[in-house]
């Protein structure tokens, strides 16, 4: 296995390549990274993050049946708090023995909730999204001015409510796992709340070994595994700059960004590049080492590039040889390295890494880097050899150290040495098939609303088959996966082939189809519980402000709150509420005013009376009403009608539509909004085949004459070059015409005529001048 150090940089310190993670065999790995420290004069790390084995060791006894129903068996008292903590409690791990006997060992917050979310039934639980929600609230408190100021950010750029997503929480606001009482009581508040909760089909979410798990985890928050060290200088972030949220401009909108340095997160990262770095499945040894110790190099190179610290110049690209070489020839002629942060020390520090490190009692790794070479060179002389060897021995850039020389010759002779064949390195990891083989093919995959019925009965009855199982998806996966091979040679199978993530997809749909959100239990008290948890893991709780001091402990009984004295009013006090009033007010009817003045604009005219078209907004002098009689559309206006019939017999201005309507000029209206609805019809229908009957052209156009400018049959375009001149050169005849026009050019001309003329030359030079500029 891997085993990593890295620091508050998250620069790789110390990489080996182990059988077992034993103390025993990290001794002397810790013991050469507490030399280098020493002899490079930097003060030693006090915190260490790892993922198990933080404190002294303990032993839980397994709970009772039925026992984990019950809340009482959860609760931690006094006495258990007495018992935990009582004693010696720190381990005695290889850092504390051989590193650092002040050194701080935590526990990786990351680990401690996984265990957590393990002992929940399933991932695909109605209630799992929900207790992963609380469980991250109960564990960290957010800086209650950080998420302030990120509030006002939010405001600054309009976005109202000022509700920070989780993104933006987690980059611009510090948090911290409060002290250990404090963290406890939280995490039993969320526990409570979750113990007893069910699905639908009254399904638990909690499994019974929930229990033990929780008396364990207790053990590591009440001796102060997981809380935040409480230092002088503050919690461990580093400021990584100010960004503008959401690209607005302006000082309210610039927010910190915040990189946490606590925990074992960064090093999940690693573990993924470093699967990448071996170009294949089966190599050998020698191969290993000398691409993981690249990875490694470069891995700490682009740390550097990260960090952008003030002073430190790198090389623009990375090449180990290439900078060995430029700082050796640099402190030949300037005395000086020409990249200190990369300069390799000229002492081994007899520290091994990769799969040179020898764990004790174990036989090292043989590596013979000769007996690939398929040539000689004169590369291999004694110097040359030790300075490669330092190469490798000091990728991790400290000062050195002066110890014994450790070679490999005391493990193993050249005679001794075994002669083993070598196994054959496959391109690449990908060529390995895993899996079972769906279909002879390509395989075609669906989705759930894609499924045909007879598919989705067969999953619903493997669903049904393994219902409660551990390892649910992969079994319905592989006997559907037996069900689609075996019925690939009928053609008329509806059985088309998925996937486990479109199987968990249709299980998370069909959860959301019984409502189950939250928690079955929707009654108001129990809706009522579940925001005053919320609400009381997100207020902050004793800790409100991410940077570390040392709290004092509440009171139990708070002092009353002081009422304050009765001011007298007088009289500037009377006048400036008065005027407090009167401004309010102005502010008010100069708002409803603005609204009034939006609506008339938004609100259409009637062209023959004046009036707005809506029947409630006129002043009265016409009537206004919208009539619809089949396929008619006809627009009422009293006061056009009068203007237009009033020779005729019409005598009222103000007639109703109910009264027109029984006159013989309706029909006479409607006849006229009928012709001009079937005129207005006709002429889009003219427009629409006149639009498809003309062709634009597509693609690219042409500034100028505005053709395409894609060179073929329908465009005078000419994609050619100038000799001597590197790029591409469209030739558009007409402005090249309107160019030269003035100097004596008579018409557009094709590219081979416009070759013969000198405006051939002042065409060349004008466009290599509007390539330089």
């Amino acid at each position: 296995s891997s085993y990593a150090v890295m620091n508050e940089n998250w620069m790789i310190l110390s990489w080996v390549m182990l059988q077992s993670e034993s103390e025993q065999c990290l001794e002397s790995m810790y013991c050469g990274l507490a030399n280098r420290y020493s002899a490079a004069g930097i003060p030693k790390a006090m915190y260490q993050w790892v993922d198990r084995d933080c404190c002294a060791a303990f032993r839980v006894m397994d709970p009772p049946p039925h026992e984990h129903q019950q809340w009482e068996p959860w609760r931690t008292t006094d006495a258990v708090v007495a018992e935990v903590t009582s004693g010696n409690l720190r381990n005695l791990s290889a850092s504390c023995q051989k590193y650092n006997e002040e050194v701080e060992v935590k526990l990786d917050l990351f680990h401690c909730m996984r265990r957590f979310t393990r002992e929940c039934v399933s991932e695909h639980h109605p209630l799992y999204s929900s207790f992963c929600q609380f469980l991250s609230s109960a564990f960290s408190v957010v800086d209650q001015s950080d998420l302030e100021e990120l509030k006002n950010a939010y405001r600054f750029c309009g976005i109202e409510p000022a509700n920070p997503t989780k993104q933006h929480i987690r980059e611009h606001c510090r948090t911290k796992v409060p002290h250990p009482r404090e963290l406890v009581q939280r995490v039993e508040d969320m526990l409570q709340h979750f113990h007893l909760a069910k699905d639908p089909n009254n399904i638990f979410l909690f499994k019974h070994s929930m229990i033990k798990l929780w008396w364990i985890q207790h053990i590591n928050i009440l001796r102060g595994c997981l809380s935040d060290p409480e230092v002088d200088e503050g919690i461990l972030y580093r400021h990584g700059g100010t960004i503008q949220l959401n690209h607005v401009k302006g000082e309210g909108a610039a927010v910190p960004v915040w990189i946490p340095v606590r925990g074992t997160s960064q090093q999940e990262g690693f573990h993924f590049n470093q699967a990448q770095w071996v170009t294949g499945n089966r190599v050998s040894p020698e191969l290993f080492q000398a691409q993981g110790m690249t990875g490694v190099a470069r891995w700490n190179y682009q740390r550097l590039v990260d960090l952008k610290q003030p002073g430190v110049v790198l090389p623009g690209v990375f090449d180990p040889v290439i900078m060995m070489e430029l700082n050796r020839a640099s402190v030949r002629v300037t005395g000086q390295p020409k990249y200190p942060a990369l300069y390799i020390t000229s002492r081994d520090t007899g520290e091994r890494f990769g799969l040179q490190y020898v764990e004790p009692g174990c036989r090292p790794v043989p590596l013979d880097f000769d007996k690939h070479k398929s040539r000689k060179t004169d590369l291999g002389d004694v110097e040359m050899q030790e300075e490669f060897h330092l190469a490798l021995c000091s990728l991790f850039h400290l000062s050195p150290v002066t110890v014994k020389e450790q070679r490999s010759e005391e493990f193993l002779s050249d005679g001794e040495r075994p002669s083993t064949t070598l196994l054959p390195i496959a391109a690449s990891p990908r060529a390995a098939r895993t899996g079972p083989i769906k279909t002879g093919g390509r395989v075609f995959v669906l989705d759930h609303n894609r499924w045909p019925e007879p598919m989705r009965n067969a999953i619903d009855g493997l669903l049904a088959k393994h219902h409660g199982s551990k390892d649910l998806l992969k079994k319905v996966d592989a006997e559907y996966a037996a069900m689609v091979q075996s019925a690939c040679t009928d053609p008329n199978s509806l059985l088309h082939p998925t996937t486990k993530q479109h199987i968990s997809r249709y299980i998370k749909h069909l959860a959301k189809k019984k409502n189950t959100n939250a928690s079955v239990n929707t009654s108001p008290e129990k809706l009522l519980e579940t925001q005053q948890l919320w609400q009381r893991l997100h207020s902050g709780g004793e800790t409100i402000s991410v940077p570390v001091k040392t709290l004092p402990p509440a009171p139990f009984n708070p002092p009353a709150k002081r009422v304050p004295e009765a001011v007298p009013l007088d009289k500037a006090m009377l006048e400036k509420m008065v005027k407090d009033i009167v401004e309010k007010q102005q502010a008010v009817q100069h708002q409803q005013q603005q609204q009034q003045q939006i609506q008339k604009t938004l609100t259409r005219s009637c062209l023959a009376c004046g009036q707005p078209k809506s029947r409630y907004l006129g002043d009265g002098s016409s009537v206004h009403l919208f009539n619809q009689a089949g396929d008619v559309k006809y627009f009422y206006c009293s006061k056009k009608v009068f203007d237009k019939y009033s020779e005729e017999g019409l005598t009222n201005p103000r007639m109703s539509f109910e009264d027109f309507a029984s006159t013989p000029f309706f029909q006479r209206e409607l006849e006229a909004s009928k012709q001009r609805g079937a005129e207005r019809k006709r002429v889009i229908e003219e427009r629409s085949k006149r639009k498809s009957v003309v062709k634009h052209p597509t693609g690219r156009l042409c500034r100028f004459c505005h053709q395409p400018l894609k060179q073929g049959p329908n465009s005078p375009h000419i994609h050619t070059g100038f000799p001597g001149v590197a790029g591409k050169y469209i030739y558009c005849p007409a402005k090249v015409f309107s160019l030269y026009q003035a100097q004596g050019m008579t018409a557009e001309m094709s590219w081979r005529d416009f070759q013969q003329y000198p405006f051939y030359e002042a065409e060349k030079q004008r466009w290599i001048e509007d390539k330089q500029k």
